[in-house]
This record gives C-alpha cells, structure tokens and sequence, in this order.
C-alpha cells in the first residue's frame, strides 16, 4: 500500500512539473542557485521544489554607507529596523525596511567622555528601542537608549562559580520583557549568562549536555594517561546563539556535533521544551558525507524565530537554512555555499523581515534578501492558519501545496489534523495514512473505529439479539425433543 501511495505521490508530481514547463517554458522557482530537497519520513533525501529564493544583495556601499567589514549579527526590531553589528568596523549600523542607511552608532558620551565599540559581536533591540551590544574586545555589554544615550555598561561579574581566570567575551546578547540579560560568551561551557536588570550576574541557564557512546568511554577507561591527554574531552559545549520567542523563551544553537541536541528552547528555568513531534529530531541535514570537507552534522551559527512558532536555523557548514515549524516538523530548506547571488561563503546570522529572511555573511560582507517562492508562500501560510487555529483555511492551503509537491508528507499530516479537529476521523485517517504519520494515525483511526460502532451499534445490538434469542429457541426445541423421546 506504502508502495502504491508513493507511487501516486510521485506521478502527481510529475504531470504537475510538465504541465508547469509547457505552459511557462521553465519552473517558477527554478532561478534559484541551488537544488531543493527534504527528508522523508524514512529519512531518504527526496527532491522539492525551493521554498525560498534569493530576491537581491545589500552591502554597505548600496545601503549608503562605508563597507561592511566582517559583520557577525543581524537583528531586524518591531518597528522594521535593521541592525547589522559591522565587528571590523567597531560600529552598529541601521538599516531602514527598504535597506537604507538611517544611522550608524559607534560612540556614545560615556561619564563625560567619548567611549566607543571595540568589535561588537552581536546586537539586541528591545520593544522600546532600547539597543544591547555584545561589545566583544572591551569585555562588556553596553545598553544604549532609542536616541543613543549609555543607560548601563554590564561587565565582567565577581562571582565564585566563575572560574579564577575567567576573561568576559560577550559574543551574543538577548534581552527578554522582564530586563533579564542573556549573554553567550566565548569560552563559556556552563550555560547562557544570566543579568537581571541592574546589571548583576544571577549565574547560568540550559548548561548543554554531552552525547557520548560507551565505546569511546570504556576506551578512554582502558588507555594510559597520555592517551587520554590526547583524547577529545567530555565537557559541556559553547552556545553559539540565541534568540527570544514572544512568550520570553530562549532558542539557543550551538555548533559542536558531540552534543545531543543543536537547537534548545529554554523555559524561564532552563529545561528544554522544545517540541519534537516530526519524523526527525530538529538537527538539520540527516545525511552527509563521514570524512572530507563539509563532512558530518550541521554546524549551527544562529537561530531565528518568527511568527506562528517557525524558526529557522543556519548550518555554517554548508550553507543552507532549516525552517521548522511549532511541532518540530523540517518545513524546508534552502541555499548553500558557492559563488553566486545567493549563496555564501561564511553565513554568520539570519533574521526574520516580515516573510522575507535575511541571511549576513561576514566573508562576503553583505546581506542576502531572501523572498518566498508560491509554494514557500502556501507552506507559511498553512503552518500560521494551524497555529492560529483556523483548520479550513489551512487544509485548504495544504491541499494546494500537495498540488506541488505531492511528496510532500506533512502537508497530508496537516490535512489529517484540519479534518479530525472537524469530526471527519475517517478522511483523517486516510490523510494521516498518506503522511505515514504513525502517531497521528494510531490517534485517528481509534477515533474512527468508535464512530464505526457507534454508526452500526444499533444492528449490532439487535443482531445479537437476535442470535441470543434464536439460541435461547434453539436450546428449547432440543429440551421438548429430548422429553418426547424419552417418553
């Protein structure tokens, strides 16, 4: 049956493709640099269309400034902002949504004197405009106000959980609606930093946590002392990112592949909680090569969480963006490493400019603006309609998106689960079949079996009746036969 659905899936696809270049001579999304693809559910790499290609590229230059010079964040605010930290050039500049120069901000009146930046890092914008930046070589966060004006300076704390040598490198900087600071600083295997709001360190949250398998401990056992010295170590890793969702929770990356899970969301104690209801545990690409270059896992550099619980993730490795959306489940993903528009060569942030995603890259010193393709669109669209409990509109969408891609198995997941909110448990059942969603499915069809029962209760009830009583009549006619023989 698995066969025989694949096989539907895959020739949909195909008379969709056709159709698509007789009419318009090519493929819509096709201009893209790159190839697109998922995962299955079985984990095999299968081709998709590209959700999402690159529209145009800004440096400094056509933004109306100086040259960005190894720029390492990006932070786009409530109001549309864009904030790039320009770390080789010691300043942070501001991009308005049409990607103008506003501003740039590399000194402020420090107790009556000029103070400035030395490689910012990384760069937050609160609600109120309020600007954090990781100001990496002075060892400090520095709080600026909307006009620029030096509210706090968070330096290295004093504290006894910090070890004797302990040097303040401030890498990133994230800010929630209580005031609470969190820093990731470099060399720093404990956790995030936590400030409160006047500044003063209260000690670390989420510590990562270290996968290991029992081959290299029982060796690391066995072997000598100079072995060991020369054996990878089993320490906590560094995070690399973080960013806040709407509710004040923390995703965070890290990019060290020893660690068992890439991508966190830190509740206010720093338990992860983040949903991991897809077919795969959010991790990026699930196959690459073992040796050679961009071999192994995705190296996460940064995280960036949008609307409606997506969240996309960016593999310095090979250059590509994984979107997730609330559950867990890989919507989509796209660019790479490379020479052309739209590709990069050292991705060091991403952020969220309404449906637009912008991409930094610090090798090549400009920012890639990447716009939706119609089947990114349908996705986002469907995944928001879900969150936001609008089941028609989004079975709708997903029905649309299987138009496109027909291998495309969480759209017949969000089409089981339209339909069961709506009571349709049987044509839930079938779509949840479709996604080779077993969970989903398991849940589905015992809610169709009971309405089954309950459909036919009533003839099931008298043909029991019926047996019972044809029994009962049966057992009497055999009584009278066996007392006239006797008699």
């Amino acid at each position: 049956m698995k066969g025989y659905f694949t096989k539907v899936r895959l020739s949909a696809a195909l008379l969709l493709i056709l159709s698509m270049v007789a009419s318009t001579g090519t493929v819509s999304y096709a201009h893209a640099p790159y190839a697109g693809y998922n995962y299955s559910s079985k984990g095999e790499t299968i081709p998709a269309p590209v959700a999402y290609k690159p529209d145009r590229v800004i440096s400094g230059s056509t933004a109306g400034t100086e040259g960005f010079n190894q720029p390492k964040d990006i932070f786009v605010s409530q109001d549309r902002q864009i904030y790039i930290a320009d770390t080789g050039n010691s300043r942070i500049v501001v991009l308005n949504e049409r990607f103008e120069y506003i501003r740039e901000v590399s000194e402020f009146d420090h107790s009556g004197r000029t103070d400035t930046f030395q490689a910012p890092s990384g760069i937050y914008v609160t609600e109120n405009k309020d600007m954090y930046v990781a100001d990496t070589e002075n060892h400090r966060v520095v709080h600026l106000d909307g006009a620029g004006k030096l509210v706090q300076i968070i330096e290295s704390p004093d504290s006894e959980i910090l070890i004797d040598n302990f040097v303040f490198l401030p890498l990133k900087v994230a800010v929630d609606k209580a005031k609470r600071v969190y820093v990731v600083a470099q060399g720093t295997f404990d956790g995030i930093m936590e400030f409160d709001g006047d500044g003063k360190f209260t000690g670390f949250t989420g510590t990562n946590r270290v996968r290991f398998n029992m081959a290299d401990y029982f060796w690391k056992m066995m072997a000598t002392q100079a072995q060991r010295d020369r054996m990878r170590l089993f320490i906590p890793t560094e995070y690399t990112n973080l960013d806040l969702d709407e509710n004040g929770f923390i995703y965070t990356t890290n990019s060290d592949a020893n660690t068992a899970v890439p991508i966190k969301r830190l509740n206010p104690t720093g338990i992860d909680v983040l949903r991991k209801e897809g077919y795969w545990v959010p991790s990026g690409d699930l196959k690459f090569l073992p040796v050679g270059e961009n071999s192994g896992p995705s190296l996460f550099t940064d995280i960036a969480v949008g609307n409606s619980g997506m969240y996309s993730a960016l593999d310095v490795k090979r250059g590509k963006i994984f979107t997730y959306d609330w559950d867990g489940n890989l919507l989509y993903i796209f660019g790479k490493l490379g020479e052309q528009v739209g590709t990069f060569q050292q991705p060091s942030s991403i952020d969220y400019l309404g449906d637009s995603i912008l991409v930094l890259d610090r090798a090549l010193n400009q920012i890639t603006v990447f716009h939706e393709t119609p089947i990114g669109r349908l996705i986002n669209q469907a995944v928001k309609g879900h969150f936001k409990g609008d089941d028609e509109l989004s079975a709708e969408l997903w029905k649309r998106v299987v138009e496109y891609d027909a291998n495309y198995e969480i759209a017949y997941i969000g089409i089981s689960k339209a339909l069961l909110r709506k009571g349709l448990n049987k044509e839930a059942t079938d779509y949840a079949k479709l996604g080779m969603d077993k969970g989903n499915y398991s849940k589905v069809f015992k809610r169709h079996r009971k309405d089954v029962l309950r459909e036919h209760l009533g003839s099931i009830l008298s043909l029991s009746i019926a047996v019972i009583a044809g029994m009962i009549i049966l057992r009497s006619i055999g009584r009278k036969r066996r007392k006239t023989y006797h008699a």
